[in-house]
């Protein structure tokens, strides 16, 4: 990946920088939600593979947690360098956000996967455009990478020395058994699945000036193709999770969400990810990344 390239400082304040990109990240967790429909995952449709969460579930959550996302684009953006340190404090930032988000949804996990994508994002976001950096695809991802890597590759290489599974969550117990990497190995490479799979295809869909939800749905469905969905794999294992790259290549083969029928398929397919327990939820926060990412590339700032 190339390293960043300048561009001129700009006449806006942090505030305002971090207002309008944590502003972008909520419209794009909204937007994820709101695709429809999406098998097994909670939508305007059905809840999916979901019995405590819903539509109004995942609104409220995004309400909440916004502001913590301002606030970590700010820590980014303020940021000398992108270091272990800022990593840490945005961390910080991202578990007040994360009991923010238990308390507006009763308990339930609507977003935790997204707070830590977005929030640094969000904050690499922030980094460029205050320090004066062009905003590209390019700059973006490496900027991500140089504020994470360090950290994550030395927590994952904990992981897969320690054979305790106390006080830690359903993807680390995963990786341990599986050496599927989850977010973590998706931060560290960079977000190489919404790089390599899902903004091509998101672009293309944009520029055909095909119908959104389906352009999101086609994106989606290109992420469960290659995705090592820690969510899956949790719930159902390594067996469910190959069925349902395998069922989504078929899907894109046939035409994926553009064909005619795609939504009648995409109910039957529903239907059977719930009664299978299965949810890509980790695909459905790369969504929301590629959303993100895609709107901040054509924001003018």
């Amino acid at each position: 990946m190339n390293v960043y390239e300048t561009g001129n400082k700009l006449n806006i304040s942090v505030s305002e920088i971090s207002f309008a990109i944590g502003t972008l990240a909520k419209k794009a967790m909204l937007d994820e939600v709101f695709t429809t429909p999406k098998p097994g995952l909670v939508d305007c449709y059905s809840n999916g593979a979901h019995t405590d969460m819903d539509l109004r579930t995942f609104q409220k959550s995004a309400d909440v947690i916004t502001p913590y996302l301002i606030q970590m684009c700010e820590t980014g953006a303020y940021s000398p360098k992108l270091i272990a340190d800022t990593f840490a404090e945005i961390r910080e930032i991202g578990m007040e956000a994360e009991k923010a988000m238990y308390q507006a949804t009763g308990g339930v996990n609507t977003h935790k996967g997204m707070i830590f994508s977005m929030g640094i994002m969000a904050a690499s976001a922030g980094y460029c455009i205050s320090h004066g950096y062009q905003m590209t695809e390019n700059t973006l991802f490496f900027l991500e990478q140089k504020l994470v890597r360090d950290t994550l590759l030395k927590e994952m290489r904990v992981l897969r020395e320690t054979e305790q599974e106390l006080q830690t969550t359903n993807g680390e117990n995963l990786y341990r058994r599986t050496g599927i990497e989850g977010i973590r190995g998706e931060a560290v490479s960079g977000y190489e699945s919404v790089r390599k799979h899902a903004l091509p295809v998101f672009y293309r869909g944009m520029k055909d000036g095909r119908d959104y939800n389906c352009v999101k749905l086609q994106t989606l469905f290109s992420l469960m193709k290659w995705v090592q969905d820690s969510n899956i794999g949790s719930r159902r294992g390594e067996q469910t999770l190959e069925m349902v790259h395998r069922c989504a290549d078929t899907f894109l083969k046939n035409g994926g969400a553009y064909q005619r029928d795609a939504v009648e398929q995409l109910k039957q397919m529903d239907a059977f990810f719930i009664v299978e327990n299965i949810s890509a939820g980790g695909c459905a926060d790369l969504l929301a990344v590629t959303i993100f990412v895609y709107d901040l590339l054509q924001y003018k700032f």
